[in-house]
């Protein structure tokens, strides 16, 4: 990731005013939607972001995985030392969290699965890609941010019962041609004939800002290629319940290349999440598929080394986990159902006091 080319770009402004038309309902904000985005923790994600950034290293999975530098590369047989030992991480996560664990595919795509509980053949998926490139490249930004986030999405929903199916899923040979999620999509999703009904694909969210202008709106962009009902929903579940993310450009066309292309491309309503430094990107961003992309590196000569803005990316994993909850449907707890209930009561309880 990542390859910009020719598409065209709606201002977010813009396109709040843009209608669904046969896509995700709109409907109020839902407490206890919110309840369940409120879960997701900062420091959770920058735990699982170090831990996939270190990966090669063999400070998870031992000796076994110590390749002397940080890598994640995925392109041959079973992928680089580091690759596996993100592979062994992503499986023992979803398993700690009780869900469904499979490792699918010639490219090992690690797929963490939350069973609906009345439909549980309507599936959405929020995935990133744990790969990345050969060599002494740790990728904290592409992709140890996007995977984190699919973590923390994960640990957060795995709470809840959904009516519809979710999944988790860390793609693998993403740098290499989209390779593994093509694979899931067409090996797994279409001979099964599966109702996948959104995807979401958190690919480098961690570094909004600009290296070259300090000016730049920390804001995040959405891409899709053709399925802008799905897309203004992320953007509407930000309005709702996390008011803090700012969605800055909205692109439709096939833009950046990511593993949200490979469901596109056979019919499946996808989008992009990722950071904007639009229109310096090049120069915003130089130091991703390098070297300096890790959190304990300097950056171009920087004394201040790489930013990550873990707020920024925690914000668009709470969006992730809004949209997801609302649309799989969230089957609350009975205790939080009389908590809303209570809490309903006393609301009208107080306005009749006051009349």
């Amino acid at each position: 990731m990542l390859n910009r080319t020719n598409a065209w770009v709606v201002p977010a402004a813009a396109a709040l005013f843009m209608v669904f038309a046969a896509g995700p309902t709109r409907a109020a904000a839902d407490p206890a939607v919110q309840a369940v985005v409120n879960l997701v923790s900062q420091t959770d994600y920058q735990t699982y972001h170090l831990d996939v950034e270190n990966m090669g290293l063999g400070l998870y999975g031992g000796a076994t995985y110590d390749m002397g530098y940080r890598n994640r590369d995925g392109w041959a047989g079973p992928g680089s030392l580091g690759n596996q030992e993100a592979r062994l991480y992503l499986q023992d996560a979803f398993t700690a969290m009780g869900l469904s664990v499979s490792v699918q595919g010639s490219y090992f795509n690690v797929v963490g699965e939350l069973t609906g509980t009345t439909t549980p053949e309507n599936i959405y998926i929020i995935g990133g890609h744990y790969d990345h490139l050969a060599g002494d490249r740790p990728g904290g930004d592409d992709n140890a941010s996007g995977t984190a986030g699919v973590l923390e999405a994960a640990r957060v929903l795995s709470q809840w019962q959904f009516e519809s199916t979710i999944r988790f899923i860390g793609f693998n040979a993403e740098e290499d041609g989209l390779l593994g999620s093509k694979d899931y999509v067409d090996n797994h999703v279409i001979p099964a004939a599966e109702n996948v009904v959104g995807m979401i694909n958190m690919d480098m969210i961690l570094r909004p800002g600009s290296d070259v202008n300090p000016n730049t709106v920390i804001d995040a962009e959405l891409e899709t290629n053709g399925s802008m009902p799905w897309l203004q929903a992320y953007q509407q579940a930000a309005a709702d319940y996390v008011p803090s993310l700012i969605i800055g450009n909205i692109w439709n066309g096939r833009d950046s290349w990511s593993d949200n292309d490979s469901f596109q491309e056979r019919g499946i309503p996808s989008l992009l999440v990722i950071e904007n430094s639009w229109d310096d990107w090049d120069v915003a961003n130089p130091y991703y598929h390098t070297y300096e992309d890790a959190s304990d590196r300097l950056a171009n000569g920087s004394p201040n080394g790489v930013t990550y803005d873990y707020p920024f990316a925690t914000d668009v994993t709470r969006t992730a986990v809004a949209l997801i909850a609302q649309e799989a449907r969230l089957v609350p707890e009975p205790s939080t159902l009389a908590l809303l209930s209570m809490a309903t009561a006393g609301l009208l309880l107080y306005g009749l006091r006051r009349r």
